[in-house]
Formats: structure tokens, C-alpha cells, sequence
């Protein structure tokens, strides 16, 4: 006699297979196992970089400044016949420069460019990651400024850590040098020391200028020539 097992068609074995085992027997089911496999990974946030600090630091100049008529930006302003650049300089009544550290960069070479703006700069500010501002804030003279870069509401944020003072350090040797010969010379002639100086390299001549004016005067005329000489605001701060 056969067994009841061998009564049932063949079809009905195999929709028995198909069948999905009742909910809560314990036996894992396909589509969560699918579910986990495609979970999403969130993105990855890397933390902004030159570009995007130094438009948020163009926001808070041009709010900062929009009401002043005799106010000049430049953009990588050359210090020391070119030795460093300035990322920013904001000319008026002072010579103010800027200088971004996005936590993609290093610091191997703020040492020096400390050096250099501080012989010429009358203010500074540094405009850095969180990542390196505690290391930044040792090596900097405690005149500068420092802007740490926040990010904490998904846009890009500058905070004061430290707020900055002017320069007590400028040196006249350095400053002069942001003139033109054509400048120094009338400098010279202004005060009676133009004889003798025609035509003499122009090293010699910032070093009269230097003799006969003061680190103060010698600043004043640097700022008149940066702000005559720069053609246009940054494209940035007229948006």
C-alpha cells in the first residue's frame, strides 16, 4: 500500500516550497537580508577648503566694510619682493592682511610668514581649521587675530578666538619696499633728498626714504599707492 506521502501531486510539493514560513518563526527572511545589504552609507564630510573659507571671509569683509568709500581689497598681496603673499589685504586707514589655514593645509610654513607680515602688516588675522588652531595659536605673536573655521550648522563659519590689536613690530626697510621707485623718489623730493639719488638703484633709494621719514609716514604712503594702484575690488566682494 502506499504511503500518504506519494498521494500528493507533484505541483502541490512545490507550492509547499514556495509557501514563506509564518511571521515570527524565527527563519530569516529574504527581504531583510536584501534591506541590510543596501543600506545607505552616509557621505563622507571633508572639511572645507581654501575656496569656501575664503568666501565666507569675503561675507564678513563685505558686511563689514560696504559703507566705506576708501576701502581697497587685494587679493594675493606680495610682501618682501615677493618672498610671501597675503591671501587677503583690506587697505584703508591700516594695512590688514589675512591668512587662510583650511585643515586640508599644514602649518610648515606659518613661522616665516609670520616673519614677513609682521614686518610690514598693521594688523593680522589668521582664518583657520579647528584642527589646527590650537597649534596656531602658540606660534602666532599675540597682535594677530585669530577665525576659527565652523562648520557645526553645515555651512561655513568664522568665530573670533582671539581677538587681534595693531602691529608693534612694522619695519620701515620692509614697508618702503611696497613702493615704486617713481613713488619713492617723489618722497624723497618732497622732502629735499632727491639730489644725488637719480637714477641709483632702487635699493638705495628706499634706503634714503628710510632716513628721512618715519615708520608711520612711510606706512601712510604704502597705503595711498596700494589703494591707487588697485584696479578692482575682488570679484567675490561686488557679488
Amino acid at each position: 500500500m502506499s504511503s500518504a506521502s506519494s498521494s500528493v501531486p507533484d505541483s502541490a510539493l512545490c507550492e509547499r516550497s514556495r509557501t514563506p514560513p509564518p511571521h515570527g518563526s524565527g527563519a530569516p527572511r529574504a527581504g531583510r537580508r536584501i534591506a541590510a545589504r543596501t543600506k545607505a552609507v552616509p557621505p563622507i564630510m571633508l572639511p572645507p577648503a581654501d575656496p569656501e573659507i575664503r568666501r565666507s571671509l569675503f561675507e564678513r569683509l563685505r558686511e563689514a566694510h560696504e559703507h566705506e568709500r576708501d576701502t581697497a581689497f587685494i587679493e594675493e598681496l606680495g610682501l618682501c619682493r615677493g618672498q610671501v603673499r597675503v591671501d587677503v589685504a583690506v587697505v584703508n586707514g591700516s594695512l590688514h592682511g589675512y591668512e587662510i589655514k583650511s585643515d586640508r593645509d599644514t602649518l610648515r610654513r606659518l613661522v616665516a610668514q609670520v616673519d614677513f607680515y609682521s614686518r610690514v602688516l598693521d594688523r593680522a588675522t589668521l582664518v583657520v581649521g579647528r584642527r589646527h588652531a590650537d597649534e596656531a595659536a602658540t606660534a602666532l605673536p599675540s597682535w594677530w587675530e585669530i577665525l576659527v573655521v565652523d562648520t557645526s550648522r553645515r555651512e561655513v563659519r568664522l568665530r573670533t578666538r582671539r581677538q587681534g590689536r595693531r602691529n608693534p613690530e612694522r619695519v620701515a626697510r620692509s614697508l618702503v619696499e611696497l613702493l615704486w621707485l617713481e613713488d619713492a623718489q617723489g618722497l624723497l623730493a618732497a622732502r629735499g633728498g632727491l639730489r644725488g639719488y637719480r637714477g641709483r638703484p632702487r635699493r638705495e633709494v628706499w634706503d634714503r626714504v628710510c632716513e628721512l621719514y618715519s615708520v608711520n609716514e612711510i606706512a601712510a604712503a604704502v597705503r595711498d599707492r596700494l589703494k591707487a594702484t588697485a584696479a578692482t575690488r575682488s570679484p567675490l566682494l561686488r557679488e
